[in-house]
C-alpha cells in the first residue's frame, strides 16, 4: 500500500494564547461640515486611498468669502476712526495742561479713543472668525485612510456638525481586537511584562499567517458573562491585507519551546486507546504506537511523548493500515494521482486467439446478428 511519510524532528514550537478577533481601523473619521451650505465639489473618488490633507469636498464658499470681505472693511474703517481719536486725544493732552479745555472734555476724548481701539480689537476678531468659517468649506482628509461610499452627493445642502459626508478609515496601521479566555490571563500578562508579544493572525480556513503584529493593549476588565477578555494587537499592514470588520483567527505567541516534536495532526487517530500514530519500521512495514499529544499550533499537533526524533510517521492512508503491513513510501503527488491500473493483456491490431468450436460457433452468430 502507498502511503505519504513525514520525518518527526525537533523543532522551535511557539507556546501560544488562541482567540478569536476582529478588524478594526487605527482611526475611524466621520467627515461632517462645520459651516452650512451646499456642496459645491468633490474631490475624491469612492474607496480611493487618500493622504492627510488631500481635499475631499467643497462647500460654496462664496457667502463665507463675502463675510469676510465685509469683516476687512469694517475693520479699516474702525481702524480710521481709532486713529482720529488718538490724534483728538493727544491734541486736547496739550490742551488741557495748558487749562484751555477742561479735564471733562479732556477725559471724554480719552475714552472716545480707547473704546475705538477696543473695536479695532473686536473687529479683527471677526475678521479672524470669517476667516476660518472660509477655511472650512474645503474639507480635507485628516489622516492617511481609505474613503467610505459618500452619504452625501454634490449639490444637496450640508448642515454644521450634523451630516455625515463620508468616512474615513485608516488601515495602515491597523487595530485587532481579540478575544482569549480568561484562564488564558495570568499567562499572558506574566509574559507580557517581560517583552513586547507578537501575534499572528489567520483567516478561517487557512493555515499560513495573513499578518504579524504586536500585543499593544489587554483590557482592565473581564466580561463576567462570557469569561473571556478583550486585547487588544497593531499590524503594519503594509500589504492591505487586513480590512476593518473582517473575522481573523489569532495567536499570542508567549515564547518558543525548543526540541519540540511537532507532526500533522491528520497523522494522529483517536482509538478507543487514546490517541496513535502509524510509524513505518526499517522493513518498510507498518507498526503503530500510542502517543500523548499537547497543544494544537495551526494544523500541527505537540507530540510530549511516543514519538521520537527521526521516526517515520505516515499521514495518509491510516485507514487500510493494520501492523505488520507492507507499505510503499511515495509522495503527494504520486498518491493523490492513486494507483497505476494495470495494462489490459490485449493489444488493439493483433489477432484475437481462436476458440473452441463452441466459441467459434457462438463468434458466427455474434457475426450473423452484427450482418443483420
Amino acid at each position: 500500500m502507498e502511503v505519504t511519510v513525514v520525518q518527526a524532528a525537533h523543532a522551535d514550537a511557539p507556546l501560544n494564547v488562541d482567540g478569536i478577533g476582529h478588524v478594526y481601523a487605527y482611526n475611524t473619521v466621520k467627515v461632517r461640515p462645520q459651516v452650512t451650505g451646499y456642496l459645491k465639489a468633490t474631490s475624491f473618488v469612492e474607496g480611493q486611498e487618500v493622504k492627510a490633507g488631500d481635499l475631499l469636498v467643497l462647500i460654496d464658499p462664496a457667502p463665507f468669502q463675502a463675510k469676510v470681505d465685509e469683516a476687512k472693511a469694517t475693520l479699516l474703517r474702525d481702524k480710521a476712526t481709532a486713529e482720529q481719536n488718538h490724534r483728538d486725544w493727544v491734541r486736547y493732552k496739550d490742551l488741557v495742561e495748558k487749562a484751555v479745555i477742561s479735564q471733562e472734555d479732556y477725559e471724554k476724548k480719552r475714552t472716545d479713543y480707547q473704546q475705538s481701539k477696543e473695536q479695532v480689537r473686536m473687529d479683527e476678531a471677526s475678521l479672524a472668525d470669517a476667516e476660518i468659517s472660509l477655511s472650512w468649506c474645503s474639507i480635507a482628509s485628516p489622516v492617511d485612510g481609505i474613503c467610505s461610499l459618500q452619504q452625501i452627493k454634490t449639490g444637496n445642502l450640508v448642515e454644521e456638525n450634523k451630516d455625515t459626508i463620508l468616512t474615513v478609515n485608516q488601515i495602515r496601521p491597523i487595530n485587532i481586537q481579540i478575544s482569549v479566555a480568561e484562564k488564558d490571563l495570568p499567562d499572558l500578562r506574566a509574559h507580557a511584562v517581560k517583552t513586547q508579544l507578537p501575534i499572528n493572525v489567520r483567516f478561517p480556513g487557512k493555515d499560513a499567517p495573513a499578518s504579524t503584529g504586536v500585543l499593544t493593549v489587554i483590557n482592565n476588565a473581564v466580561d463576567t458573562t462570557t469569561g473571556m477578555i478583550t486585547i487588544q494587537g497593531e499590524f503594519q499592514n503594509e500589504n492591505r491585507l487586513l480590512w476593518p470588520g473582517q473575522f481573523v483567527e489569532a495567536s499570542v505567541v508567549l515564547a518558543m519551546i525548543p526540541g519540540t516534536i511537532l507532526l500533522p495532526s491528520d497523522a494522529l487517530m483517536e482509538t478507543q486507546d487514546g490517541i496513535s500514530a502509524f510509524v513505518v519500521t526499517a522493513q518498510k512495514t507498518v507498526e503503530i504506537r500510542k502517543v500523548k499529544t499537547g497543544r494544537k499550533i495551526g494544523s500541527n499537533t505537540v507530540i510530549e511523548s511516543g514519538i521520537n526524533a527521526g521516526d517515520t510517521v505516515i499521514t495518509s492512508g491510516q485507514i487500510k493500515l493494520f501492523p505488520g503491513a507492507p507499505v510503499t513510501i511515495v509522495n503527494e503527488k504520486t498518491y493523490n494521482e492513486g494507483p497505476v491500473p494495470p495494462a489490459d493483456g490485449t493489444t488493439q491490431g493483433q489477432p484475437q486467439p481462436k476458440g473452441d468450436g463452441q466459441n467459434s460457433g457462438q463468434d458466427a452468430v455474434d457475426k450473423d446478428r452484427k450482418g443483420s
